[in-house]
């Protein structure tokens, strides 16, 4: 390897190269200072008309007070700057590297015979306290840059390391070191001539070539694998003792069912003697609970800590075997290195070193004896790795990472292709995207570093799996306690789940300095392969403080001095996995067809940088500020508190005005409680009480009016799909409120977030499980993403993208937040278990192609590591997109989808996935908001092309001259509802049209002021023709039949909205539907106003919408209830007091029978009929399979007809309305014999 180092950007004329030493001192302004080169000069550029390959090459890496240096200040100063570039080459030698150089007065540098001192105090002696190696000559050559020039005359050459450390070299032949100096300055042109074609054969090697170094004329090859020898402790001697004893290959019945292993980096001092003041810490997280294993993997282990770690009783009996004694004992002998691996176990082991390009590193190859699994008479070990790769962040350091790792993969592809791998230790993988990306900017490492510097792709080809992913993906059991100055919230993609974290650990931040390693990395990992064998269970970190002070049974550690309150810089980890010597391939046939390995697409190189992605993002103000976020905590704790009545609240106080302590759960759902919240997202609020919905929604608004003076207001009370729900508006913020009646949950919260779904605490009725369904599947979800804040970015961009695109509101059938949330997961788990680490750019990506060309006819999306088998879903013929939600009572979210809605959606993903395959494709054109000249177009840019994209049109016109804000949104949401069954009845009456619905509300008139009463607006229908009529002529009979036929269904979709008598008034609003051209449409502009004032509303107005969709108690809500609030009836005339009680014991609807018979796995389905009323047949019965429930289907039935439900196999009536028979349920009258 050549490095060069040019100290101008100027090319040099043909006399300056002659004369290369032109001081450069305090140089004009008009003249770049100091820029480094570093190139490599391989055999191929020996064409003196070719220049050599650039490495590297920073144009100006000198801050202002290096920019004066003299020249000879200067050529020192690019020595110093490569020697530590590339460090860890240079470690890597067996010889010493010599620094030749044509400049003589750096000679006296290594010598401290300068006179300018700051040569002296900032030259070698300076390299000396950064590397682990020595500079013992500066050596002055004459020849190399006439070397250089006659090879390449466009560059001037300064100086040269040179990396052999060749003795044939060093002792002389043409290069005379101890010499006369003088007379090689005073050697002639055709000397240096002769100089240049004696010049060692090796002085061109290239930087990929290192491993290769010439010495005495044959390449040098990497020391082979190193067997070793593993030692026992001996409780007879006490003391370690080599073990000789051979095991004798295990049964399958002695095989343990599971296994640990954890790995930990105690941080090795460099001081010398070593300071003891952490090892009673280190200590204590080893034998914590948390951190026990089968094998402990140590990085960064000093002999005087492996003495003292050995020489403790409990680590001798819970690990008996190691792969080195302790140094202090006689005849051991000391550690190879001052960083070094030692792995403990308690099973015997035989093991191997297998060495690294860089001297002292390697890894450790362990293969267990006992553990393995069989294949027909062959047992073949569990393969244990151990591995602590180099540290830092430059290019050369990731390529050094890139070596080790792959040294050791094909070390064990090699040698050990079948049998189960277990690779831990230190990768040092930067993982932080902020880091990465100031690295970048910083120019430490170049772009193509940057997209490699995971190693997923040899990783993933090596068929290894990070545990920590599995466990994230399937379990969710991989995080600590929630603690420390970082929240979730606030950590950048690739920290979650940081081992590395200067944040929280002050060993780690002391190690990081101020530097761009300040953010959280994930630099430890436990590997896994051959899933058939080795099944990943449980992950968790140790090492925290709050562990190293906890109390323990061990008196010897007991009363220690703990020192600092961390033990290292890194967190411990460990992984619990389940072993199986049966195939595991038949129980996993069905979840194996579900999770079938994506075709991974990376992002391309346009699309890499986050940064751009970020910046799209905020230019649409999808990520909210500072200011936005402190008062939306603040409404959210401030509606909380109204609630559960915890405080004070300023004037009025309502604390006094508690009657009872009731405890009630409030706790964010939706957007803001996943973190994907907007500028303009509402707050959705899940609470959770122990009496009925009615009594909930009149405490609730009875405290929100009193809480006015504090600004919250009641916009209106609606019954939405999920049940009653206050809208609210704090503040200026929007909040939804819905309520779940639930005792049980209330009374172990928060512990049910972490209960099984077959929990008995889960018995409730199907209404009160689908409210705890919103925060339970965003609880689930939140837990097992495996890198959330890549999760976060993805889907604020797919949500920006659809609403650009048009085709962001699941009323009208388009995707909603549910839907990009549940589709996205699924994307990301699979993702991370089949390409491990991956950016946000890659999760977009991949969405989009996996989408487009998803079978939606056929296939359903849901969680497959949620569901190990096939979910238990009838769907139906009217469902063209199916997306199921997470937890029991398993629904359709996408239930609200047509086949119009469905080819728009696919048509648009399809759109994003090709243009995701052009060259120089930025964010904007993805989501079409790109203006002239590539620059950044306004939010409503989709909305103001889609009126003049299309020919023809529907437009649904509609005014409301009312004053209360609740009639006219009420008017507008029923409306919007009924758009999709217009779609629907478009599609079914005209084939060869696709109907295309802008889910947005447009107008011709901005609003004046505070005085309008009268609003108009209207929604446009884009009619085109469909894929399956294009290419085909219509002709006039068809197209008059074709007008009829839409005609026909624009009046009925006029007359189903104007007969509403609830929410169409025709003394304060009007609706009309047209079939007009473009050019009839107008200059038409979104409509974002309240249709109405804002009216403050008695609490009788609303209390007939809650006795409709009243949720019933279970008997433990109605005691609850009950004795929280004593019933105020009126007494009778007659004197005498009612005995009824305030809540009864109602008989479960029909809706809840039929919900438990298709949902309950107990339950058969297919066992039950349904008997209903038929208006003109009298009696009739239908398989319960076969009942319909959307008012879209041509076979619905309403529900208030069933009569009956019937068990098929004995022909007992399991529930009937008359007699009020449940034996579902045990309702009404109960079990009737």
């Amino acid at each position: 390897m050549l490095p060069l180092f040019k100290s101008t950007v100027e090319a040099p004329s043909a006399q300056a190269t002659a004369q290369h030493k032109t001081p450069i001192g305090p140089a004009p302004k008009t003249r770049a200072l100091c820029p480094v080169v570093i190139c490599e000069l391989d055999t191929m550029y020996h064409d003196a008309e070719r220049l050599p390959q650039s490495i590297m090459h920073l144009p100006d890496p000198c801050n202002k007070a290096e920019r004066i240096y003299t020249t000879t200040e200067c050529e020192l100063f690019a020595i110093v700057f490569t020697a530590l570039k590339w460090r860890h080459h240079l470690e890597s030698l067996v010889d010493p590297p010599l620094v030749y150089t044509d400049h003589k007065a750096l000679t006296k540098a290594l010598n401290f015979t300068n006179k300018n001192r700051r040569i002296n105090r900032a030259g070698f002696p300076h390299l000396d306290r950064h590397l682990e190696t020595s500079i013992p000559a500066l050596v002055y050559l004459p020849t190399v840059a006439p070397f250089v020039n006659n090879m390449t005359s466009q560059m001037k050459i300064w100086d040269t390391i040179y990396l052999s450390g060749d003795p044939a070299f060093k002792a002389g032949g043409s290069l005379n070191i101890h010499g006369n100096r003088q007379a090689e300055d005073e050697r002639s042109d055709e000397e240096e001539r002769r100089a240049i074609n004696e010049r060692p054969p090796d002085i061109n090697l290239p930087l990929h070539s290192l491993q290769r170094r010439i010495e005495g004329g044959s390449a040098r090859k990497i020391p082979t694998t190193q067997p070793g020898i593993t030692y026992q402790f001996s409780a007879a001697a006490s003391i370690w003792e080599p073990v000789r004893l051979s095991v004798p290959l295990p049964s399958n019945e002695q095989m343990p069912s599971t296994m640990t292993i954890s790995s930990y980096n105690v941080l090795v001092d460099s001081i010398s003697p070593a300071a003891r003041d952490r090892y009673a810490l280190l200590l204590r997280s080893l034998l914590s609970e948390s951190a026990v294993a089968d094998t402990l993997v140590l990085q960064e282990v000093s002999d005087d800590f492996l003495s003292y770690l050995l020489e403790h009783d409990t680590i001798r009996s819970r690990y008996p075997f190691t792969t080195h004694g302790p140094p202090d004992q006689p005849g051991v002998g000391p550690l190879a290195s001052l960083r070094n691996i030692i792995v403990l176990s308690r099973w015997n082991f035989s093991w191997e070193w297998i060495p690294f390009e860089k001297r002292h590193e390697g890894a450790v190859v362990l293969s267990m004896e006992t553990i393995g699994k069989s294949k027909v008479s062959t047992f073949l070990p569990l393969i244990v790795g151990g591995i602590y790769l180099s540290c830092g962040l430059t290019d050369s350091s990731v390529a050094a990472k890139n070596s080790q790792l792959q040294t050791l993969v094909k070390h064990l592809s090699r040698n050990y292709p079948e049998n189960p791998w277990l690779v831990a230790g230190g990768f040092n993988l930067t993982t932080s995207a902020f880091t990465i990306d100031a690295a970048l900017k910083s120019k430490s490492i170049s772009l193509q570093t940057a997209s490699t510097i995971t190693l997923e792709t040899m990783l993933s080809e090596a068929r290894l799996s990070d545990s920590w992913l599995v466990a994230r993906a399937e379990t969710g059991d991989t995080s600590r306690p929630t603690q420390g100055q970082v929240s979730v919230e606030d950590l950048y993609e690739g920290e979650e789940g940081a081992t590395f974290d200067p944040a929280e650990n002050t060993l780690a931040a002391e190690t990081a300095g101020r530097g761009l390693n300040t953010r959280p990395q994930r630099y430890d990992r436990i590997l896994v392969k051959a899933q058939d064998f080795l099944e990943v269970t449980g992950f968790n970190v140790f090492g925290f403080p709050e562990e190293n002070g906890r109390e323990t049974d061990d008196y010897s550690i007991k009363d220690q001095d703990t020192g600092p309150h961390c033990g290292s810089d890194h967190w411990g980890i460990r992984a619990t996995l389940r072993t199986d010597p049966v195939s595991r391939a038949d129980q996993l046939g069905d979840i194996n067809i579900q999770l079938t390995p994506l075709e991974l697409r990376r992002a391309p190189l346009s699309l890499s940088d986050v940064t751009a992605l970020k910046l799209c993002l905020t230019k649409h103000s999808m990520f909210p500020t500072e200011e936005e976020v402190t008062k939306r905590k603040e409404v959210f704790a401030l509606v909380k508190s109204i609630l559960q009545q915890s405080q004070s609240q300023g004037p009025g106080d309502m604390a006094g005005n508690n009657r009872s302590n009731i405890s009630i759960v409030v706790v964010p759902v939706g957007s803001y409680g996943l973190g994907v919240w907007s500028t303009l997202s509402d707050i959705d609020c899940l609470c959770i009480g122990p009496f009925s919905t009615k009594i909930f929604f009149a405490l609730a608004s009875q405290r929100l009016r009193k809480a006015a003076d504090l600004g919250v207001r009641i916009l209106r009370k609606v019954k939405a799909a999920s049940g009653t729900m206050l809208e609210l508006e704090v503040r200026g913020v929007k909040l939804d409120l819905q309520y779940c009646p639930a005792a049980k949950i209330v009374d172990r919260w928060p512990e049910v977030t972490r209960l099984s779904s077959t929990d008995p605490l889960f018995d409730l009725s199907i209404l009160s499980l689908r409210k705890l369904q919103a925060f339970r599947d965003l609880d689930y979800i939140q837990r097992t993403i495996p890198d959330l804040a890549a999760f976060r970015i993805s889907c604020r961009f797919i949500r920006l993208w659809a609403q650009q695109r048009g085709i962001y509101s699941s009323k009208f059938g388009y995707l909603g937040g549910i839907h990009i949330t549940m589709m996205l997961s699924r994307i990301c788990k699979l993702l991370f278990r089949d390409a491990g680490a991956i950016t946000a750019a890659d999760i977009i990506c991949m969405f989009f192609n996996h989408y487009a060309n998803f079978d939606w006819k056929t296939e359903m999306v849901f969680d497959p590591f949620f569901n190990k088998q096939q979910p238990r879903y009838h769907r139906s013929a009217r469902e063209p997109m199916v997306i199921l939600s997470l937890r029991a009572p398993v629904v359709n979210v996408a239930h609200t989808a047509s086949v119009p809605s469905l080819e728009t959606l696919i048509k648009e993903l399809k759109r994003a996935d090709d243009l995701l395959s052009e060259v120089g494709v930025a964010w904007p054109m993805l989501i079409g908001g790109t203006g002239k000249g590539g620059e950044m177009a306004d939010v409503s840019s989709g909305a103001q092309e889609f009126p003049k994209t299309y020919n023809s049109y529907i437009k649904i016109n509609v005014q409301y001259w009312g004053l209360t804000l609740a009639k006219g949104s009420a008017l507008v949401g029923w409306l919007e509802s009924r758009c999709v069954h217009l779609l629907v009845d478009i599609n079914r009456k005209l084939p060869g049209v696709h109907a295309r619905i802008w889910p947005a509300r447009f107008t011709l008139h901005a609003a004046s002021g505070k005085d309008e009463r009268d609003y108009e607006g209207c929604y446009l229908i884009a009619l085109a023709k469909g894929e399956n009529a294009k290419g085909r002529d219509m002709t006039e009979s068809d197209r008059q039949v074709s007008q009829g036929a839409l005609r026909e269904a624009l009046e009925q979709f006029s007359d189903q909205i104007r007969s509403s008598e609830k929410y169409f008034d025709a003394t304060s609003s009007w609706v009309d539907v047209a079939h007009v051209k473009q050019s009839e449409l107008g200059n038409l502009k979104l409509d974002d106003r309240e249709w109405g004032d804002y009216v403050i509303q008695d609490e009788s107005d609303t209390e007939d919408e809650a006795e409709g969709i009243a949720l019933e108690l279970d008997d433990e809500d109605d005691e609850a209830a009950t004795a929280a609030f004593p019933a105020s009836r009126k007494t009778p005339a007659g004197g005498k007091k009612t005995t009824k009680p305030v809540a009864t014991k109602k008989l479960r609807r029909a809706t809840d029978i039929l919900n438990r018979l298709r949902w309950d796995p107990s339950l058969d389905s297919s066992d039950h009929v349904v008997g209903y009323e038929d208006r003109f047949s009298g009696t009739r019965e239908i398989a319960v399979d076969q009942w319909k429930t959307e008012q879209t289907e041509e076979e619905f039935i309403p529900q208030h007809r069933i009569l009956y439900f019937q068990r098929r196999s004995d022909g007992v009536v399991v529930w009937e309305r008359e007699t009020r028979r449940d034996d579902i349920f045990g309702s009404g009258a109960g079990r009737v014999e």
